[in-house]
């Protein structure tokens, strides 16, 4: 997840004159130079903290902002061209982002007639009701420093979501809550997300707590339930991204560590027995790091492939080029002995 508040001065202006204009991230969304996100066309360029989820025989995608757009969304027929999400509504409104409106409680930015939202790794999933929602880490409108969980919905599952909320979902008092994941386990939805923590202070944690039938509210007399906190090691002082998913019997928790921003963001895993924990590291390194040509794989998404197969969706900076853009990468991981895990295969979106 990108978080750039915690970036030191020197390493944010650097960041700043590499990220491409084409396909901005954040930082550079508000440039007037064409973005290449054109509605049904095929897209190659930047898109971070990916959610991936298959939709019958199509696979759907979407990311941090990117080119302007709130929730860029992608849809693909094989897993490797992917095409720019179809514009909806009329006139100097038609917009092919999965996003409508901006919450009165997030901050946003100018897209010609229109306002976007800055959201960070946003999530799609279904809900008891059996609407969609998107959840997605947003800024405060009075306090932009600090980053609080929003939730949209819609009557499908490639949108456009609306917010239906006055508020956020989540929100700390003296820290961001970001990095949401929806989650479907049988009947019941969860809400997976990362507390940032106080450098120095409070660790960061992965968090798990089950959504009320409409997706829209946590259930009713329920509680926050910690999955993962910082360990150390290669994950040095950061663990984001959580994403569930249930495989052979097993829950598997995958989440990214180490700062976004270098060579040493990677990925790792670990085994919960419960939706609620506890949850175990199987392995002391992670399971997808740096090298074969890429350099700081993280924000992943594990979803089921075509065959059944485990799959990660997950973005990554060219090998040597961090601070360029980081394009999407899908990866089918392979199940050894007492729920381990490998890495069995990569593919890079073309």
């Amino acid at each position: 997840m990108i978080t750039a508040r915690t970036l030191p001065a020197a390493t944010l202006v650097c960041l700043a004159l590499l990220v491409p204009t084409l396909a901005a991230e954040p930082a550079t969304a508000g440039s007037k130079r064409p973005d290449g996100f054109h509605a049904g066309r095929v897209y190659r360029g930047s898109f971070p903290d990916p959610d991936v989820f298959r939709l019958g025989h199509l696979w759907v995608a979407l990311s941090t902002t990117i080119a302007r757009r709130s929730l860029p969304m992608m849809t693909s027929h094989d897993g490797r061209t992917w095409r720019a999400r179809a514009a909806h509504g009329h006139g100097g409104h038609r917009t092919n982002d999965a996003l409508v409106g901006v919450p009165a409680w997030s901050a946003r930015h100018p897209a010609g007639a229109r306002r976007f939202v800055p959201s960070w790794a946003p999530s799609v999933g279904r809900t008891a009701s059996g609407r969609w929602i998107a959840a997605y880490a947003a800024p405060l409108r009075r306090h932009p420093g600090r980053r609080c969980v929003g939730v949209a919905r819609s009557r499908h599952a490639l949108g456009p979501f609306k917010n239906a909320r006055q508020h956020p979902l989540v929100c700390l008092p003296h820290q961001s809550a970001i990095d949401p994941e929806v989650f479907r386990s049988g009947h019941r939805t969860f809400l997976l997300w990362k507390t940032e923590g106080i450098p120095g202070r409070v660790s960061s944690t992965l968090r798990i707590r089950p959504l009320a039938r409409s997706g829209l509210r946590f259930q009713r007399g329920s509680r926050a339930h910690t999955l993962l906190r910082t360990a150390r090691g290669w994950e040095g002082p950061v663990i984001e991204n959580p994403s569930m998913i249930r495989f052979h019997g097993r829950l598997y928790l995958f989440y990214s560590g180490n700062r976004w921003y270098s060579r040493h963001y990677a990925i790792g895993y670990a085994l919960c027995r419960t939706v609620h924990g506890p949850c175990r590291r199987p392995q002391r390194g992670p399971l997808l790091a740096s090298g074969r040509g890429v350099a700081g794989p993280g924000g992943e998404s594990a979803f089921r492939g075509p065959r059944g197969q485990l799959m990660l969706a997950y973005a990554a900076w060219p090998s040597g080029r961090v601070g360029h853009e980081r394009r999407l990468h899908v990866a089918t991981l392979h199940l050894r002995k007492h729920g381990r895990l490998s890495v069995a295969r990569r593919y890079r979106h073309r």
